[in-house]
């Protein structure tokens, strides 16, 4: 049978930046403080008054938004009456190192600003769903189901499909081109700096990649490694319990490969592409049924390290090893070319136009490009502006980590009630200096 390498490499340290009461405070202002960016006439947002729309949206209008108008299967068997059809809900396996953490604050933000429910562990990031029959998942509030499901745990259908049915949940992921994934998890993980500890400062990144992958053994029928590095999208969507299924065995390696492709193809309705985001995001709004403005998103780490090439040997070497996470993409960067044939190419190209000029609009004012600070977790990132933090909170949601904005998520939704007051009586002016305080004290400038 199959067996599986998992990497046991070290955590980075990663300080406790905020405390969860402040947190708590944040969020319970941004429902009544982020702008209400919903599409007008214009094709853009223009004025101060759009951006600066307080109110929040009708509970009936943000029923209408959460809905899709499609049905997809990977760009596939969706009939013309289809957009009849709607996936009120969302699933989505979270992928290391393939920038799920910027779509789940986009997700966190929409699903807070309606009130929506989160499957998850209390005050947990990690949704290891096997822990379910030990470990209660914080409820839904009374009389209603799970809205949302984005945090980091292994995909197991079988219990996916009780506590998200397929029936009205939109089953959705995102891969990443094999190099450029690599790359990031060697570095990210620790790995990179353990193997210039060992080879020395001056080892090119070609020296590091080779060592550190010739100590694991080459993919072939017998053993394949899954880790946070190596075919780690493969790891996240269930291969090791898949690939030991027992009408898998004495299967090749590639057979089982075609196996769990054709198995995520029929579980996936839509699969996403990192190296193509804003399409991405356009193609899953129009599935949901949302806005162009709730997919607004922030790049809000900015690399400070100059890039480093990689020869062509490195990169063949390195798709060698990453032999199921490599078919995985090409797969689904294919059925990506479906879906936008299905939505339509003028539509999709018009609306990441139209969704990349108020995005940028909205950066500017969120951050000031030219200078960078040390942010949560050692990243850097753009200086908020005063916009950010003392008038648009969406700007401060948006950038920060989603692992904190679990401890705050998990306060509202236990507390069953959205518009709680905040103990202490609080004054706005009060809770905008808190904000800020906390952001002043974390922000070195670099």
């Amino acid at each position: 049978m199959m067996r599986s390498d998992a990497e046991n490499t070290p955590a980075k340290s990663r300080p406790v930046i905020k405390t969860c009461l402040c947190f708590i405070v944040f969020l319970s202002i941004t429902l009544y403080m982020i702008p209400n960016l919903d599409q007008t006439s214009s094709t853009s947002i223009d004025s101060e008054a759009e951006i600066l729309q307080l109110e929040q949206s009708s509970n009936d209008k943000d029923q209408a938004e959460f809905s899709g108008r499609h049905t997809p299967r990977n760009g596939q068997h969706m009939s013309e009456s289809s957009h009849e059809l709607f996936k009120k809900n969302l699933m989505f396996i979270k992928t290391h190192k393939c920038g799920t953490s910027t779509l789940v604050d986009v997700f966190y933000l929409f699903g807070v600003r309606r009130k929506l429910n989160f499957v998850m562990f209390p005050s947990s990031h990690q949704l290891e769903l096997l822990n379910v029959e030990f470990k209660p998942l914080l409820a839904p509030r009374p009389g209603t189901v799970y809205n949302m499901q984005c945090q980091h745990g292994t995909f197991r259908p079988n219990i996916e499909h009780t506590i998200m049915p397929k029936e009205t949940s939109l089953y959705s992921t995102i891969v990443r081109s094999p190099v450029s994934q690599f790359k990031s998890a060697f570095s990210f993980f620790g790995a990179e700096g353990k193997v210039k500890k060992k080879l020395g400062s001056q080892a090119t990144i070609d020296e590091l990649i080779a060592n550190y992958l010739n100590s694991h053994p080459p993919p072939d029928d017998n053993h394949v490694t899954t880790s946070l590095i190596i075919n780690s999208i493969a790891n996240d969507l269930g291969w090791t319990s898949f690939s030991n299924r027992p009408e898998l065995e004495g299967s090749t390696l590639q057979e089982k490969i075609d196996a769990f492709i054709q198995h995520l193809d029929n579980e996936m309705d839509f699969v996403m592409i990192t190296d193509r985001m804003d399409e991405s995001l356009v193609l899953l709004k129009e599935y949901l049924g949302w806005n162009i403005t709730d997919i607004m998103y922030l790049n809000r780490m900015v690399s400070s390290k100059p890039k480093v090439t990689m020869s062509d040997e490195t990169k063949a070497k390195i798709l060698q090893y990453q032999v199921i996470d490599r078919q995985i993409f090409d797969h689904f960067n294919a059925s990506f070319e479906r879906h936008i044939d299905k939505i339509g190419r003028e539509k999709v190209a018009s609306q990441v136009k139209q969704f990349r000029e108020m995005r940028e609009k909205f950066e500017n004012k969120c951050f000031n490009k030219s200078k960078t600070v040390r942010g949560p977790y050692n990243s850097i990132t753009w200086q908020i502006t005063d916009y950010g933090r003392n008038v648009n909170l969406a700007c401060t949601f948006l950038q920060t980590r989603d692992v904190m904005l679990t401890h705050v998520i998990t306060q509202l939704q236990l507390s069953q009630d959205y518009e709680v007051p905040m103990e202490g009586g609080f004054k706005m002016e009060e809770i905008i200096t808190k904000i800020k305080h906390d952001y002043d004290n974390n922000e070195e400038l670099v």
